[in-house]
């Protein structure tokens, strides 16, 4: 029986292999015995949505949206108001320094308060306003970049489990035809032992093997299950759910012009973008440190109740009202050398992230050369344990037809049924191997 994966095999024989699964439409999230049925880029798009990692920096985003409405209420003007009140004591006059004294009320009153509104206005002020604002908005969209990044780290991961689930169902088919084979040959061997064709030795050592295949099918069922309970936690499902991959047919390799797209140019790659991100936030702070050598200009107003009435002489023990406004300028004359090393370290910072993006350029390129080669090999290695497979099923009928004419050892029997074996395991490998590269590209070039 010829296996070759993602090309005769449909969902129907997919299915066969989850027969004991419920069968409608349930709530995965509650349901213990819930079964869901997900094509690769099904799996994708719900880990997307519901990963729990995820939605943490989907929340951080959010913050940033906060930060950045904080950072515009900054343009609007400054109210405070204030209210006081105080009583006094008599005042102590001295004679001379410190000679005789003789205390008298304090004129006009004993009392004293006020209430007043205060009001400023930046007008100018080197453009701090706008490079704050700036800088949160920066550090929003870099948010979303880390989001982006998350979302497609986990959709990487749920493709590679997914294909490792598919090499896991794969493999059970093979292993089932190895058993299979395996009974066909220990009832043969049974039969040519009765006859007194075989030694008792080949009778126990056929009997052996079809006991580690069958230990062999139990370890693939539980790898199986393992992986089931991995991809669960990626798309935050409870850990009973049975997921069952239907979407196998889609899984062949992309064609070679899909291919070769990928590797010609990938400005779309996170690691390039929060690079960016990075160097604009510098920029922008190297600005900020900057303007605290500009002057400032604001307008400012206020309005007010005080008693006692000290705008006269002597004071006089009554309420008045009075309002202001007016123009301020200010400049720190220290910033010309306070405020040196800042710009300072700010640019030097801007150059070193520069640098650091011209080395993620780099390394992300010849990551994309590396998994373009791993993947032609795979590729290549597909074809030749393809032909590796015809041949020995070949060598395979061989030597079953010589020892069942009691022409070779059974030894050589079981060789011939390891390598057979062996190379369409090879072909599984092999296949999702290159599957496997291709979506590590699509995620290192933002594809994904």
């Amino acid at each position: 029986m010829k296996i070759y994966p993602f090309k005769s095999i449909g969902k129907r024989g997919l299915y066969c292999l989850f027969l004991s699964a419920s069968v409608g439409s349930v709530n995965a999230q509650n349901d213990d015995n819930a079964t869901m049925r997900l094509s690769l880029n099904e799996a994708i798009r719900y880990a997307k949505e519901s990963n729990k990692l995820v939605g943490v920096l989907k929340t951080e985003e959010k913050a940033t949206q906060a930060d950045l409405e904080d950072a515009k209420m900054g343009a609007f003007p400054r109210i405070t108001s204030n209210a006081s009140y105080q009583r006094y004591t008599k005042v102590t006059l001295y004679h001379d320094v410190l000679g005789e004294s003789h205390s008298i009320p304090k004129p006009p009153s004993y009392n004293a308060g006020g209430l007043n509104v205060e009001a400023a206005f930046n007008l100018y002020a080197g453009g701090r306003q706008r490079y704050a604002v700036t800088d949160q908005k920066y550090k929003g969209e870099l948010a979303c970049i880390n989001t982006n990044e998350q979302e497609a780290n986990i959709g990487l991961q749920v493709a590679l489990q997914y294909l490792d689930m598919i090499r896991i169902y794969f493999q059970e088919r093979l292993i089932k035809d190895q058993i299979t084979r395996a009974e066909s040959r220990l009832k043969n061997i049974n039969a040519f032992y009765t006859n007194g064709k075989v030694t008792k030795s080949d009778l126990l050592r056929a009997e052996v093997v079809l006991s580690n295949v069958h230990l062999g099918e139990t370890s693939n069922r539980n790898d199986y299950g393992i992986s089931n309970q991995r991809l669960n936690t990626l798309l935050n499902l409870n850990e009973s759910v049975k997921i069952i991959p239907v979407d196998t047919t889609s899984l062949g390799l992309p064609d070679s012009v899909t291919f070769a797209s990928l590797l010609k140019e990938y400005p779309g790659t996170y690691a390039i973008l929060k690079a960016q991100k990075n160097i604009e936030i510098q920029e922008n702070r190297v600005a900020l440190a900057k303007s605290a050598n500009l002057p400032t200009i604001a307008l400012f107003g206020g309005y007010g109740f005080n008693y006692p009435n000290t705008l006269v002489f002597p004071p006089v023990a009554q309420t008045f009202a009075v309002g202001l406004i007016g123009v301020r300028l200010s400049y720190d004359i220290s910033s010309l050398y306070q405020n040196k090393n800042k710009v300072r370290s700010a640019t030097i910072r801007a150059a070193e992230l520069k640098q650091q993006k011209d080395w993620i350029q780099d390394n992300v390129a010849q990551e994309v050369r590396a998994l373009a080669v791993k993947y032609n090999e795979a590729v290549e290695r597909m074809l030749v344990v393809k032909k590796t497979i015809e041949q020995t099923e070949v060598n395979y009928d061989i030597q079953n037809t010589k020892y069942a004419n009691q022409l070779s050892l059974l030894t050589d029997l079981l060789d011939a049924d390891n390598l057979y074996q062996e190379s369409r395991y090879n072909y599984i490998q092999a296949n999702i191997a290159a599957l496997s590269i291709y979506y590590r590209l699509l995620f290192i070039t933002g594809k994904l």
